[in-house]
């Protein structure tokens, strides 16, 4: 389910938290973390706000809070131990302060958060710039969105600005040319929003160290991929596994993929609920951009 539709099922909230459903239920009733709107048929639904605190506390868990502490506090205590948590994880590098750069977008002047964005884009290029400061932007503007410091409207704002400044960089690089090139089909099995700049961006490090680029921009069935290499056979295939949404069934799917079609090897890229991995010559798990470029590296 896409954000922004305003009611949300218990596996949205699974998908976009990592959390599973059935710890979600046990978490209701021991804690009472969410209390939820049920249907005629006595369905559980959702609303923004149980979104945002389930990715709050979701947040917390995963930097070490027991339930049982995080379940003490408010939603102003809450909101607070969150941005405390992300504080102290951003702004290591002190030539780039997340805080400062994000006013710059809170009006909407699409030509003012550019141009603060520009000198870190100018020296180091996009490659560095996003792995070192476009990301971790996002990542700090995902969290104000969750503590109710930016709105939706400012967090889409930062992030499709973002997007827009990776696909000029993108169309600046020449089309990759040679009847070697190597083929990566990249496949977005994923309705999450959050790790599209991610996969956009592996599109351009791609096309960058060569490779021609079979990219459709939609979400597909993790089916489609049997019907694209019918048309056009591939070397490699990338597939954006979402934030949390991955399950062990497409894994296994993939995997098998990996071992029946003739190409040299499966990424699975942002997959952070599980450890970095690699199961075979010919199928990988990334978590991140800087483990997936070290994985692309030595391709070819």
């Amino acid at each position: 389910m896409e954000e922004g539709n305003g009611v949300f099922s218990i596996r949205d909230l699974e998908n976009f938290s990592g959390i599973k459903a059935h710890t979600i239920r046990i978490w209701e009733k021991r804690y009472n973390i969410l209390e939820p709107d049920r249907t005629d048929s006595n369905i559980r639904t959702y609303n923004e706000s149980d979104l945002k605190k389930i990715l709050n506390v979701s947040y917390l868990n995963r930097n070490g809070f027991k339930i049982s502490r995080i379940a003490r506090l408010n939603d102003d205590e809450l909101t607070h131990q969150v941005m405390k948590v992300s504080s102290s994880k951003n702004d290591s590098d002190q030539n780039f302060q997340t805080g400062k750069i994000l006013m710059s977008a809170i009006k909407f002047n699409e030509d003012h958060f550019k141009e603060a964005l520009a000198p870190y884009l100018k020296e180091p290029g996009i490659e560095q710039a996003y792995t070192r400061y476009f990301r971790p932007l996002l990542e700090k503007a995902r969290i104000l969105w969750q503590t109710g410091s930016l709105s939706r409207a400012q967090e889409q704002f930062i992030r499709n600005t973002i997007r827009q400044m990776i696909i000029i960089e993108d169309n600046k690089l020449p089309s990759p040319t040679g009847r070697d090139t190597p083929t990566v089909a990249m496949i977005n099995t994923s309705e999450s929003l959050t790790t599209d700049n991610n996969f956009l961006f592996y599109k351009y490090i791609l096309k960058k160290r060569g490779f021609d680029i079979i990219f459709t921009g939609g979400i597909l069935p993790a089916s489609e991929v049997i019907e694209i290499y019918k048309i056009k056979p591939f070397d490699y295939l990338v597939v954006n596994s979402s934030a949390f949404g991955f399950t062990g069934k497409k894994i296994s799917y993939f995997r098998s993929l990996s071992k029946s079609l003739m190409i040299k090897k499966i990424i699975i890229a942002d997959s952070p609920g599980e450890a970095e991995k690699i199961y075979s010559d010919k199928f990988t798990i990334t978590k991140d951009p800087a483990s997936f470029i070290s994985c692309i590296n030595g391709l070819r």
